[in-house]
């Protein structure tokens, strides 16, 4: 049964059309199979608001975000998915609105999960692979970019151990 808050975000994305996107990054998994999938990583303008349970409380809760993927099969099919609440430890996890894939971003490693038939949600693995090219992509630099390094901090070389 669809709950009050998942079918009013759902029927907003409906009004409200396709999401846009700009693609920011992109990259090539390969797995120990021979097979590929490419997946686009990119930004979106506004919030995208996907739910989840609470583990703590039961309750469902919003999770925004504007991070998206779209992901490109082996075998030609692909998906977009939407960042959305990750209970594993490390990476960012990614789902479709519909809730039938999942994307799983760890660094050089992605796995894809295809939701299984049945009354409680379960995932299969359908892919592990590791990145093996990226294609360069020109960012534009805006005033939302930001140094990394402070000023006047620098990396020192520790003073080698007396015997």
């Amino acid at each position: 049964m669809i709950s009050a808050r998942r079918f009013a975000a759902a029927a907003a994305a409906v009004l409200a059309g396709c999401q846009s996107y700009t693609v920011v990054q992109s990259n090539v998994f390969a797995d120990d199979d021979g097979n590929v999938v490419t997946v686009d990583y990119g930004r979106s303008e506004s919030d995208h608001v996907n739910t989840f349970v609470s583990p703590a409380t039961g309750k469902e809760m919003d999770f925004k975000s504007k991070l998206v993927v779209k992901a490109h099969m082996p075998d030609g099919g692909s998906f977009k998915a939407w960042q959305c609440m990750n209970f594993l430890p490390g990476g960012t996890m990614y789902q479709t609105d519909d809730g039938e894939w999942k994307l799983l971003a760890r660094g050089f490693s992605c796995i894809i999960y295809r939701r299984e038939a049945g009354e409680m949600p379960r995932y299969r693995e359908v892919f592990r692979g590791v990145v093996c090219d990226t294609s360069g992509i020109g960012a534009k630099k805006d005033e939302r970019w930001r140094d990394v390094m402070r000023r006047g901090r620098e990396y020192k070389k520790p003073k080698p151990v007396q015997k």
